[in-house]
């Protein structure tokens, strides 16, 4: 669900934006007041009732809050801040499956830690998209993963076939919190914003044993991570990622290496003209150096015109023209992509997710397979 930003905080964030642009080295001060505005509150709390989501380690759901008077405990959270007493509670972790399989934690702040980090990063955010790489695509606003499948397209189509297949190895849960936070420093001075989000990074984590039995982790002596779940932790990692692409523009990799980066949060390739390996190389020491650790079972080296590969449900590389049998550099969902949308109409149609293409999704061979464009992942 989307909703329509209201007109004054849209021009709040269109006024820092502007002020980040046109001032790169410019530091933000006397934002935390911003945090609390009253309408800023309830845009965000709306935000965080549309995404929906299980309570947390209290147990308050929406309808909880709204059956109490959302306006009194609106009112409560901006006293909380504005008196600087406000403090987060737990985060409650889950195993979520993987779609490849095994799990991976998903944590769940409470409603209350939910909507003042959507506030925050209302105001915040504005400043740091100005910084942010044009091939950066995960987790931004008019941004979304179709637009990332179509620049590798696009690179693909104009030479780029030379690729490095990255995977970072567990990165929400090992970005180094002071290398984060001097990040967030780097635009943002002001002290109460920074002790915000340090003290995010910090909560402590609940998780239960097979039993039940509650355990807590993390906290005060936790230096790495931010918990996949929380409103604020994308910018984040959007932040700390940054760190790498700006210093692969700013040492002039691009050219060196005649190619370009193409991003969504911690996924990323590197599309080259003849040069994938030195570029894989120089990635493995710039991450190691941030304090980042490539999965190296995962990362590889393709050549598109000859191999696939796949990046955000999509894979990438030589597909065969059915009507003829002409091979050509193309793009189609994954097999794992389809697969939920295979099950049901694998019985009514002669294609299989081996031989599905571009061509083939766009004139279906049956009533029966026009299911598979249901799926969102599928759907042009």
């Amino acid at each position: 669900m989307s909703l329509a930003t209201p007109i004054q905080i849209r021009t709040l964030q269109r006024k820092l934006y502007l002020k980040a642009k046109a001032e790169p080295a410019y530091r933000f001060y006397l934002l935390y007041d911003k945090i609390y505005r009253e309408d800023i509150l309830a845009h965000a709390y709306q935000l965080a009732k549309a995404n929906g989501g299980a309570p947390g380690v209290d147990g308050q759901t929406f309808r909880e809050i709204e059956s109490n008077g959302l306006e009194k405990w609106l009112a409560g959270i901006r006293e909380e801040l504005r008196a600087k007493t406000y403090q987060p509670q737990p985060v409650r972790r889950v195993m979520i499956p993987k779609p490849g399989g095994g799990e991976r934690p998903l944590g769940i702040p409470s409603i209350r830690d939910r909507v003042v980090q959507t506030a925050a990063k209302l105001v915040l955010e504005p400043i740091f998209e100005a910084d942010f790489d044009p091939n950066a695509y995960g987790y931004r606003p008019k941004r979304r993963a179709q637009d990332a499948i179509r620049k590798v397209h696009q690179l693909l189509c104009s030479g780029y076939t030379d690729v490095v297949d990255a995977d970072l190895s567990k990165y929400f849960d090992t970005i180094p919190h002071c290398e984060l936070m001097q990040c967030v420093a780097r635009r943002i001075v002001d002290r109460e914003v920074l002790r915000l989000v340090k003290m995010w990074l910090k909560v402590p984590v609940e998780e239960r044993d097979e039993k039940g039995n509650r355990r807590m982790t993390g906290g005060k002596q936790n230096t790495r991570g931010t918990p996949q779940g929380g409103g604020i932790s994308p910018m984040l990692a959007n932040l700390y990622m940054n760190r790498f692409l700006k210093h692969w523009r700013r040492s002039g990799r691009g050219e060196a290496f005649q190619a370009q980066v193409v991003t969504y949060a911690d996924d990323f390739v590197i599309l080259s003209r003849g040069y994938a390996k030195q570029a894989l190389d120089w990635t493995r020491q710039v991450m190691t150096r941030i304090g980042l650790t490539l999965n190296e079972a995962k990362t590889s080296i393709r050549e598109a015109r000859q191999e696939r590969f796949d990046f955000l449900g999509y894979t990438f590389g030589p597909h065969r023209y059915r009507k003829d049998g002409h091979w050509y550099l193309g793009t189609g969902p994954g097999v794992r992509s389809c697969s939920t949308c295979w099950r049901p109409v694998e019985s009514g149609t002669r294609l299989s997710p081996d031989r599905f293409d571009r061509q083939t999704s766009a004139t279906p061979t049956s009533t029966a397979a026009r299911g598979i464009r249901c799926c969102p992942r599928c759907r042009r």
